[in-house]
């Protein structure tokens, strides 16, 4: 009998594609000239490593893996530089990969990853700005058995988190941190599915997948980071969340204990690199 709970999750790191972006570019050739824009790869690469990484590497369960593609012609210095920190968290696994239809190369990479011999897979995305709380994976593994009488016949069912903060950062160099309760944005969202299920969680919409799968959204506990500053893909939706209480001294705090993060260290880099 097929037993536990198999953890994935996605990272698209810059990476060169048709479909998956809501700017517009009229080519492929004019995408990978923005997305390989040195300033662009400067700041992307430094919100990976201050704010994305550290709590993937305190992750309480070891057991998940997180799929990194990126373009096989991500130039250096930068290929250099993410992949030594990406070394450094040996679940992280880098796909280097050439222009290709988004959800293609993404279908590729979480279907052939499947492991069959467990009950269920829990799939979730991340950008590289993003983080998840070093528990998180745990939660995910912990909250199967529960979540599994909700899954429709066909398995499916997703868990929200929605308490979060989001870390706005801007051209100046400041940074602000704002605590807020949110309901199925992509950070902190997880979807579980059979292994041999065709779909992935890339096929839902984060916005919409309550209209496509039963779904929890657990409140409880701080368990994601959203990335806010100039080179995002879409605009941080504000409006649709709920402000959370909770006083700015205490966030250095929480952001440290809860996602490895040194927040004054990162407002430090921040502030350097866009002083230049």
């Amino acid at each position: 009998m097929a037993e536990g709970v198999q953890i994935q999750g996605l990272c698209r790191f810059s990476l060169p594609c048709t479909g998956g972006f809501k700017k517009y570019h009229d080519s492929l050739t004019e995408r990978r000239v923005a997305l390989y824009a040195p300033a662009r790869l400067d700041a992307r690469c430094l919100w990976f490593e201050e704010v994305g990484l550290p709590g993937l590497a305190l992750q309480t369960d070891p057991d998940f893996a997180l799929h990194m593609l990126l373009g096989e012609d991500f130039p250096e210095p930068w290929r250099s530089r993410i992949e030594a920190v990406m070394a450094e968290v040996p679940q992280i696994v880098p796909h280097w990969r050439a222009p290709d239809d988004h959800r293609a190369i993404c279908r590729d990479v979480l279907l052939s990853h499947r492991d069959p011999s467990r009950a269920v897979v829990a799939e979730f995305r991340l950008d590289d700005d993003d983080a998840v709380a070093i528990d998180y994976v745990a939660q995910l593994r912990r909250s199967w058995p529960k979540l599994a009488r909700l899954a429709g016949p066909n398995g499916r069912v997703a868990l929200d988190h929605g308490k979060g903060l989001v870390l706005q950062a801007h051209p100046d160099g400041r940074i602000e941190t704002h605590a807020l309760l949110t309901q199925c944005w992509s950070a902190g969202l997880a979807l579980y599915l059979r292994p041999d299920d065709p779909g992935i969680v890339m096929d839902f919409p984060h916005h919409k997948i309550w209209q496509r799968v039963p779904f929890v959204n657990l409140t409880d506990a701080v368990m994601f980071i959203r990335g806010d500053h100039a080179t995002n893909d879409a605009r941080t939706p504000f409006a649709a969340a709920a402000a959370l209480p909770i006083p700015e001294a205490e966030i250095p705090e929480i952001l440290n204990r809860r996602f490895g993060i040194d927040i004054d260290g990162f407002r430090a880099a921040w502030a350097q690199l866009t002083q230049r």
